[in-house]
Order: structure tokens, then C-alpha cells, then sequence
């Protein structure tokens, strides 16, 4: 080997070890997904035995995100009901009305 290393042959072994970890992230999450466990970035991260702040960069935390939709789907929420309308106090000592002559 070249005393001073090849720089390409150590990007290329770090592009490996990249695109190794991304997979197993991904398996992790099918894996997670198929078992029926909660999908979270810690427990893709420990199943895949990645970092966590691997499964927020973009590629993976898509479909993390995906995951967790199909997991808890939001349904619509229902329109809340109308408010009834304010109500007047008759009173004489509201603002606006004058007590006496």
C-alpha cells in the first residue's frame, strides 16, 4: 500500500460503508414494520445498529416518516361543533347604558 493511502480507494471504502449502513437502516425499518413494533428513529437506529442522526438525513428519514403514517394513519378530524352565540346581558350596568337621568 502507498505510504500516503489512495485517496480513491478510501473513498470508495467509505462510499461502501455508507451505502452498507442506509440498508440496514431501511431492513431495520421493514423489519420493525413487519413485527407490528412502534416505528421511532432510536428504534431503527438500535435495530439497525446505526447512529440515530443517520436515520434523519434525507433517504431514509422519508420513509421512517412513511412508516409511522401508515402505522398511525391521521383520519380527518370531524369539524368541531359551532359555538353558540354570546349572550347579551341585560343589565343596566353594562358599559354603554347610563343608570339614572
Amino acid at each position: 500500500m502507498n505510504p500516503r493511502g489512495n485517496p480513491h480507494t478510501l473513498a470508495q471504502a467509505r462510499r461502501r460503508t455508507s451505502l452498507d449502513k442506509r440498508q440496514r437502516a431501511l431492513t431495520a425499518l421493514t423489519t420493525l414494520e413487519q413485527q407490528g413494533k412502534k416505528i421511532t428513529h432510536t428504534a431503527v437506529a438500535r435495530t439497525a445498529g446505526v447512529s440515530t442522526w443517520l436515520t434523519y438525513t434525507e433517504g431514509i428519514r422519508e420513509h421512517i416518516e412513511a412508516a409511522q403514517q401508515r402505522q398511525h394513519p391521521t383520519t380527518p378530524r370531524p369539524p368541531a361543533p359551532a359555538a353558540p352565540p354570546p349572550r347579551c346581558a341585560q343589565n343596566s350596568s353594562s358599559p354603554g347604558r347610563r343608570s339614572g337621568p
